[in-house]
């Protein structure tokens, strides 16, 4: 008898101690599927190579110190392009330099879009960003062939950032 409670105990331990791990490795998993993972895909047409540079807004603050750059292969054809944010950086707005290489004189954005944990959150398609986004002196927009003439002597290389448009997008 007596051996007989002492391997019930012994059972019910193994089983509640079981129970409470189980109870760990779903907690941490709830914790990890709440991390940010933020992506920007852009929608465009680089005949050269060329590298891009994405600037981002958080914690209220502009985080210039650590750019994510990003190279291109050019091409005649529409590519997707998928900028990685850094794992857990929450993005509260977005500036990109489009081009670096002065020897790119057009490129054409067709769409401009935001993910998070591969969720849209921003969705720029047939090329609604522009209601999201200010251009630089360095886009110079063609009307006739549907795609931005570049210009490097400005102050700046052509990029564009989201105005409070998108900063209001993206906080919802």
């Amino acid at each position: 008898m007596k051996r007989l409670i002492v391997l019930f105990l012994t059972g019910a331990f193994l089983v509640s101690c079981g129970k409470d791990k189980k109870n760990d490795v779903e907690n941490s998993e709830e914790a990890v599927a709440f991390k940010d993972n933020f992506s920007v895909v852009l929608e465009s047409v680089y005949e050269k190579d060329d590298s891009l540079s994405v600037v981002y807004k958080k914690g209220g603050y502009w985080d210039y110190d650590h750019p994510v750059p990003f190279k291109v292969m050019g091409q005649p054809n529409p590519q997707k392009l998928t900028i990685l944010i850094p794992e857990g950086d929450k993005l509260e707005n977005v500036q990109i330099t489009l081009s670096t290489n002065k020897e790119q004189k057009t490129m054409a954005l067709k769409s401009v879009a935001i993910f998070n944990n591969q969720k849209e959150v921003f969705n720029g398609g047939n090329m609604s960003y522009i209601k999201y986004f200010d251009s630089n002196s360095g886009l110079i927009w063609d009307e006739k062939n549907m795609r931005n003439n570049l210009n490097f002597d400005g102050q700046y290389p052509p990029g564009i950032a989201g105005n409070q448009n998108l900063e209001a997008a993206l906080a919802r």
